[in-house]
């Protein structure tokens, strides 16, 4: 809300190259610095400095970007032309966000299933089997876990001790956050990487010219001096 406005009139002066390139960079600093300090202890403060930067970084981005898509269109083409860069935002957004719960759903699976093996060793064996069992098809049947819940359903052997079931229900809260926390790092390593691309893309991106309305005047300027 602050950053973009300043970013927009910098375009204007200085061109757009360098503003991307130090917005892209920040965004994607951000982003990277959230998922390095990410805990399952971690509280919205901890998170607060990593998204000042993704946010100044955003503001750097999202104004210069528009201000750089338009700059060489005729004003007879402007509609068109702003349909079609609404389009292809909104298109990358869908392709990205599936690519990126994809990629997730399949992170969560081997996390959850790593976390459920790594702490149910000393559960009884039929009983681990059903835990571990149960979060690896967690991503395809849902799971909940909370306060009274397992997050899977196990079906305790007979004879079983009384506080087995409490024992599994902080297990699978502790299977669950640790798996979640582990399967958002190597997902959004994704989006982190895709913002660095784009922002070595944006050194190819030419200095703007001189505006034809200025042609005229300078050589009108220059004529006079001569």
């Amino acid at each position: 809300m602050f950053v973009a406005p300043v970013a927009g009139r910098m375009t204007d002066r200085i061109g757009s190259k360098y503003i991307l390139i130090t917005g892209l960079t920040l965004f994607a600093a951000g982003i990277g610095w959230t998922v390095l300090i990410a805990r399952t202890t971690s509280r919205w403060q901890d998170f607060l400095p990593a998204l000042l930067v993704a946010g100044v970084g955003m503001g750097c981005t999202f104004a210069p970007l528009t201000t750089t898509a338009m700059r060489n269109v005729e004003p007879r083409m402007a509609g068109a032309a702003a349909g079609v860069i609404t389009t292809v935002r909104q298109v990358g957004t869908v392709i990205g966000t599936a690519a990126v719960g994809a990629l997730l759903q399949n992170r969560l699976v081997a996390s959850w299933t790593a976390e459920a093996t790594k702490r149910t060793s000393g559960l009884p064996a039929p009983v681990r089997a059903q835990f571990v069992s149960g979060f690896r098809n967690a991503a395809k049947s849902g799971l909940q876990v909370g306060s009274g819940q397992s997050g899977v359903a196990i079906k305790l052997p007979a004879g079983a001790p009384a506080g087995l079931s409490h024992r599994i229900q902080l297990i699978g809260s502790d299977v669950f956050t640790h798996g979640f926390v582990a399967a958002m790092r190597w997902t959004m390593a994704v989006p982190v990487a895709m913002l660095l691309l784009a922002a070595v893309s944006c050194f190819a991106i030419k200095r703007r010219g001189r505006p034809r309305s200025e042609a005229p005047a300078a050589v009108a300027e220059a004529t006079t001096s001569a």
